[in-house]
């Protein structure tokens, strides 16, 4: 099952840098942060595996039979990936909070100093 979850998330990685990667018109940025974290982490050889298992197992499902397991290079790939992705994920987390926890203070010195209320003045009584 940690195999199959593994492939989702790859499958959905390479989805979501499938387009900026297939973009010929050169008005995209020149890439998107999927791409970025995919960069160096996903090889050509993964999407091969990933698509001849999905390719298999619809062959499979076409003649009513069971799909095949999932090779063990794919889901070798699949979890040093799911692990590599864990990592930066952490790290990008760390970073998000440093920098929300830098901008509450920040907002917390740009309040200003409440005055102290003092108490009502009393009427002056005439001499």
């Amino acid at each position: 099952m940690r195999a199959f979850v593994g492939i989702a998330a790859l499958c959905a990685g390479l989805a979501v840098a499938a387009p900026a990667a297939a973009d010929d018109a050169g008005d995209a940025p020149a890439s998107t942060g999927a791409e970025q974290i995919l960069r160096g982490l996903v090889r050509e050889r993964d999407v091969s595996l990933l698509f001849d298992f999905v390719r298999e197992s619809l062959i499979a499902g076409i003649h009513g039979h069971e799909p095949p397991p999932v090779p063990d290079e794919l889901t070798g790939r699949a979890e040093v990936l799911g692990q590599a992705l864990k990592a930066q994920g952490a790290l990008a987390a760390l970073a998000l909070l440093a920098a929300l926890e830098q901008r509450a203070k920040q907002a917390l010195r740009e309040i200003p100093t409440p005055r102290p209320v003092l108490p009502p003045a009393s009427p002056s009584t005439p001499l």
